[in-house]
């Protein structure tokens, strides 16, 4: 039987770190399909990593096991854990790397993978990624259940990371930044059916002010598409992930207007 595993990491491809993990994942089920979201997260930015893996999972097919290792606390004392969710099977750090993911995939059990029964014979203390992970991923691929892999923690015991959810009043959205891509664009923690729900039947579009760490403050228009605005000019705009983003149209945003993960980007009604 088949089983897609799906797999997200830092590792980058400057080393071989990525095909040892998927070296174990065919030795040990050989027909187990192996699809890469992504080695390009920031290296250890858990929060870029939980933004990029769940812009992926709702398009996997249901039933996907899901190994996702971004893991600064590696050979600490942070838990290994699998959560079962509605749709898939999850794999990775208990460090928050989960939240994004299980808000839309809602964890129904969870195990700390502690038995070593399932690990590879040594393991190593910073490489859970081949030694721990990807062998739990096969087993659970080649039929073994979720239960035996470890000790069954209650779902609502997984670490959350922090500011993932806008500060909504009356008056005004507060978020921050969750991820910046490839072009520099910066992706916020504001989702478009949270900013509707605000905006109720309002027409007049709210007014979108970016305040960075060091202190500058620039309102930007929130527009459909970058063709809007000029070449070089900041805009914001509703990503094709659902979240709203700022880009500057040619340049990186990120760069240009020096966007940090303190900055915050405020909306208010006109």
């Amino acid at each position: 039987m088949s089983r897609l595993i799906a797999f997200l990491t830092d590792y980058g491809y400057a080393d071989t770190y990525v095909a040892q993990v998927k070296a174990v994942l065919m030795r040990m089920c050989p027909t187990c399909e192996v699809l890469d979201l992504t080695h390009g997260v920031p290296p250890q930015n858990v929060r870029s990593g939980a933004y990029l893996l769940a812009s992926a999972t709702p398009y996997l097919p249901d039933s996907a096991i899901v190994v996702a290792v971004v893991d600064p606390g590696v050979g600490t004392a942070r838990r290994a854990v699998a959560v079962q969710g509605l749709r898939h099977t999850y794999l990775a750090p208990d460090n928050g790397l989960l939240s994004l993911a299980l808000r839309d995939d809602p964890p129904q059990k969870a195990v700390a993978l502690d038995n070593p029964r399932y690990h590879l014979p040594e393991v190593s203390a910073t490489f859970h990624g081949r030694d721990l992970f990807a062998p739990c991923a096969a087993h659970l691929a080649n039929g073994v259940p979720l239960e035996q892999l470890g000790t069954v923690i209650p779902p609502d015991t997984l670490q959350r990371l922090p500011n993932l959810e806008p500060e909504i009043t009356d008056e005004a959205i507060r978020c921050r930044p969750l991820h910046t891509d490839h072009f520099g664009n910066v992706v916020f923690a504001l989702r478009d059916e949270a900013f509707r729900a605000w905006q109720g039947d309002e027409s007049a579009p709210a007014r979108v002010r970016l305040e960075t760490a060091e202190g500058a403050v620039l309102e930007l228009p929130l527009v459909r598409t970058f063709g809007e605005v000029g070449w070089g000019e900041p805009l914001a705009y509703w990503g094709s992930n659902g979240y709203l983003e700022v880009a500057v149209n040619g340049v990186s945003a990120a760069r240009q207007l020096k966007i940090t993960g303190d900055a915050v980007l405020t909306l208010v009604r006109r």
